[in-house]
């Protein structure tokens, strides 16, 4: 089985956007195997969710590695193209909604999306607030899926996002139900207080934890540690006053929490990939960017 970093995947569909081929609402009657996959290979990658019933998902790679999965209410799995298939249906029919997608840009341009030639299996909990969403952005996924027209198309993208997002993070509460509500607590703190002097062991204190647990169960639920998220959320911050160009890089960097404003523009350089004043410049405001 492939443990999925929620995090992980979120980055890997930014990186390789994909297209929605299809989405389809099957049901699979009891104690039926499926066969359609044992000898060609599948053809499109998938965002399969649960309606009812259970079913053991069969998927064989192509060097031969076999999974298993055992798919019910509650579970997703993502990916899956290029593989064998069989689907052996537990004693109730199985229902089922699935997303086709295949990557929007070929391999041949030289780009690999590992999301699409893997299947990562995503466990959710039924009583998450997530769960009510993702019934509603499947069916009106399903009202749109067969609707011709580019804005069709398009609202089938951002519905498939939308849903794929509510799965990710329906999966990462589902794994983190102790640290959730903290951490969700623990970002707002930090999304307010950017612009302060914040520390690990400060912003720790405010939750009453030790700085390593409270860095751990943060990296653990979000994917990063507590100062990299502030450094990113800080950053991001930056950005939009510099392109926005009503401050000089001097008053951007106080603004977002740096004291010294050259540290600041090392920083801004070494994960924006360009120079704050260079920013300023792109976005054509004024000649004396310091």
């Amino acid at each position: 089985m492939i443990t999925p970093d929620e995090e992980q995947l979120a980055y890997e569909f930014i990186e390789h956007p994909v297209h929605v081929c299809g989405i389809y609402r099957t049901v699979l009657r009891a104690n039926m195997i499926y066969d359609g996959h044992r000898e060609k290979r599948t053809e499109k990658s998938a965002l399969l969710l649960v309606l009812q019933g259970q079913a053991a998902f069969h998927f064989t790679n192509t060097d031969g590695t076999k999974y298993l999965y055992h798919m019910q209410p509650g579970k997703a799995f993502i990916g899956g193209k290029n593989m064998h298939l069989e689907i052996h249906v537990g004693d109730r029919d199985f229902e089922y909604v699935l997303v086709h997608y295949l990557p929007a840009i070929q391999k041949e341009k030289g780009l690999h999306s590992s999301h699409t030639d893997q299947v990562y299996e995503l466990q959710m909990s039924l009583n998450d607030s997530e769960s009510g969403f993702q019934g509603e952005l499947m069916l009106a996924l399903l009202n749109v899926a067969l609707n011709p027209g580019y804005m069709n198309q398009l609202e089938k993208q951002t519905l498939f996002y939308q849903l794929l997002i509510s799965v990710l993070r329906g999966a990462r509460s589902s794994r983190n139900t102790s640290s959730g509500t903290w951490v969700d607590s623990a970002q707002e703190f930090i999304q307010r207080q950017y612009a302060e002097p914040l520390t690990l062991e400060g912003v720790a204190a405010q939750f009453d934890m030790k700085p390593k647990y409270f860095s751990h169960m943060f990296q653990k639920y979000t994917g990063m540690g507590p100062m990299r998220y502030l450094m990113q959320y800080r950053l991001n911050r930056a950005q939009e006053l510099l392109e926005i160009g009503s401050y000089t890089v001097k008053e951007v960097s106080a603004k977002v929490g740096y004291a010294d404003p050259y540290y600041f523009s090392r920083v801004y350089k070494l994960h924006k990939g360009c120079a704050p004043s260079e920013v300023r410049k792109i976005m054509g405001h004024g000649k004396n960017p310091s």
